[in-house]
This record gives structure tokens, C-alpha cells and sequence, in this order.
């Protein structure tokens, strides 16, 4: 069965605020995790809403730590999707450096639970 999901990349920029960081003025690793998994299910949204899918964790990779008033870059990517699973890659870097160090990347996978939903979400 042929997906309706085309290979995609999408990229999203923020800004650490103040809500954003702990007492050190870093970048709190739950909020990081909250905006990779939005970004990561942006695209997925009708299937959310009908919970036509369960998401899961591949991997999570904490490299470096961001301050308040960095601007980050999440960028997406399928890897790989089919009748009963998506994956994406996620990657972080900072956006206002030299050399855009990476600050985390990870895997989200979803689980389709009907292989109708697939269809539906285009």
C-alpha cells in the first residue's frame, strides 16, 4: 500500500525566554522535549485527533546545553513511514552561531493503529 506521505524536511526557529531556562539561565531539557515532539507531530495532526496513533521514543541525545536568548533550529525529517509506523528524525542546533553547533537530536516514531488513517491525514 502506497503512503500519501511525501519525503519531507521541516525546519522551526525559537527563542529561549526567561520561561524557558532554569536558575542557571540553561535551557530546560522538558521544554526542549516538548517543542521536539510538537514539531514532530505538526504533520500528523488529523491522526492525532482521531488517535489513530501512538507515539514512542527511539532515542534522545543531549549534546550540548543552550542558554536564554539563544535562537534554536528544529528541523524534521520522515526516515521512514509505511502501513504501521512514521519516524522522524528530529535535530536541534543553535541558529546564532558560527558553527550552528547541534544541541540534541532524537528519533520519534508513531504507531499507526488504523491503516486507514494513514490515508485520511493528506
Amino acid at each position: 500500500m502506497k503512503t500519501t506521505f511525501a519525503t519531507q524536511r521541516n525546519t522551526y526557529s525559537f527563542n529561549i525566554t526567561k520561561n524557558d531556562v532554569n536558575e542557571n539561565k540553561k535551557l530546560t531539557p522538558s521544554v526542549l522535549y516538548t517543542k521536539m515532539q510538537a514539531i514532530a507531530t505538526n504533520s500528523l495532526k488529523e491522526l492525532e485527533a482521531d488517535k489513530s496513533i501512538h507515539q514512542y521514543l527511539f532515542k534522545l541525545n543531549m549534546l550540548k546545553n543552550a542558554s536564554l536568548r539563544d535562537r534554536l533550529k528544529i528541523t524534521h525529517t520522515v526516515q521512514k513511514y509505511n502501513d504501521t509506523e512514521i519516524v522522524f528524525s528530529v535535530r536541534v542546533s543553535k541558529e546564532n552561531s558560527k558553527e550552528n553547533p547541534l544541541i540534541c537530536d532524537a528519533i520519534f516514531g508513531f504507531k499507526l493503529l488504523d491503516k486507514v488513517a494513514l490515508h485520511s491525514a493528506s
